[in-house]
């Protein structure tokens, strides 16, 4: 009797803490995790937004804090710095990139320390344009039907329709940790600082 009874207050103690927190509340359900898939439907990069934010790219894996926005792998520290000219991306204390514009409203981009364009992305209508440091472009964000997700090229990013999210992810000539601090990046509210 004894037995049954603590079986029966255990099955109402896992019972009431399913899906409530000690106050009551729901427990918020985790951020949905944004994909970039290759032509073959494998995942190459994955982001999940929250604080941290994490972030896997080429098998990389990243936690990214933010404001400043920090990750740390083996003994390299991640970091950037917020300005006016944009967010510069450090790895320890060698300027590395800079995420240019700050706003990241309708363009974005990735520039090397000198200021030479790795790549810009332009929202054009309903799509992006990813052009090459050379100024070429070398690839077009578009949305799919039916909310699919969002295409670029042979390659597919689902779990959000920010088109210059999706082109920062795939963001062609950057290594994966700037790319997974690029995209952590957007998804961070802005700053107060500038």
């Amino acid at each position: 009797m004894f037995i049954r009874r603590l079986s029966l207050i255990a099955l109402a103690l896992v019972a009431g803490c399913q899906g409530k927190s000690a106050a009551g509340s729901a427990v918020p359900e985790a951020s949905p995790a944004i994909e970039l898939h290759d032509a073959k439907g494998q995942v190459i990069a994955r982001v999940v937004p929250g604080h941290p934010c994490r972030a896997t790219v080429d098998d990389v894996e990243l936690l990214v804090g933010t404001q400043p926005l920090v990750a740390q792998i083996g003994e390299v520290r991640w970091s950037g710095e917020e300005a006016a000219n944009g967010t510069t991306i450090k790895r320890n204390d060698d300027i590395v990139a800079r995420i240019y514009p700050t706003d990241l409203q309708s363009e974005t981009g990735l520039y090397m320390p000198s200021g030479v364009a790795m790549f810009r992305a332009t929202i054009v209508g309903e799509s992006v344009n990813v052009v090459s440091g050379a100024g070429a472009v070398v690839a077009t964000v578009k949305r799919l039907p039916k909310n699919a997700g969002l295409s670029i090229g042979d390659r597919t990013v689902t779990g959000t329709d920010d088109l210059l999210l999706a082109a920062l992810l795939a963001a062609p000539e950057a290594g994966p940790e700037v790319r997974g601090l690029a995209a952590c990046h957007r998804l961070f509210p802005p700053s107060k600082a500038l």
